[in-house]
């Protein structure tokens, strides 16, 4: 492990942002609270609104609305989001990092850490299971949706609770940012 030279990070520490560099800095906080605001909002509608709802289908039609919806969430505008939450306060961690750190920076550690475990839990659960769900077609909707339902829905709660800590992760690093001008 490499020695830190606490003389260069303090001294970091003290001086101030330039005007641009605290402005791009700001930016890219916002953008990762935006963009771990809408991914939260999006994995608790899902378990609070549309699977619920989407339970209450027959088979066929809890299997078709939920290949339909695996399609259409493939966008840019859900891509910049769902990537963005987790790159977004990595970028400002990184960048607050090189000027000395502070609560703001460990903060933004915070949020990109979480919302990264989020997207490994998509990666490794949800997608497996939605790229089950649209290969079993509509050819025996009981056994797919008996394979899909139940852990989709827990694996998307721990999403949820994942990208709502990253959310108040990425508010109190933007908070702090403003607050302490570091």
């Amino acid at each position: 492990m490499a020695a830190v030279d606490t003389t260069r990070t303090a001294a970091a520490a003290a001086a101030p942002l330039a005007p641009a560099t605290r402005d791009r800095l700001g930016a890219w906080l916002t953008a990762g609270a935006v963009a771990n605001g809408a991914m939260a909002a999006t994995y608790v509608a899902f378990s609070v609104y549309v699977m619920p709802m989407l339970g209450r289908k027959d088979d066929a039609g809890f299997v078709h609305s939920m290949q339909q919806i695996n399609v259409n969430i493939e966008n840019p505008l859900f891509f910049a989001a769902f990537f963005g939450a987790s790159v977004f306060p990595a970028v400002a961690a990184w960048k607050q990092r090189k000027k000395g750190g502070g609560s703001a920076m460990k903060w933004a550690a915070a949020a990109a850490a979480l919302y990264t475990a989020g997207v490994l839990t998509t990666m490794g659960i949800n997608v497996p299971l939605n790229e089950a769900l649209a290969a079993a077609g509509d050819t025996d909707p009981s056994a797919a949706r008996a394979d899909f339902e139940g852990t989709w829905n827990v694996w998307n709660a721990v999403r949820a609770v994942l990208s709502t800590a990253a959310f108040a992760a990425s508010v109190q690093s933007l908070r702090l940012f403003r607050r302490n001008r570091v």
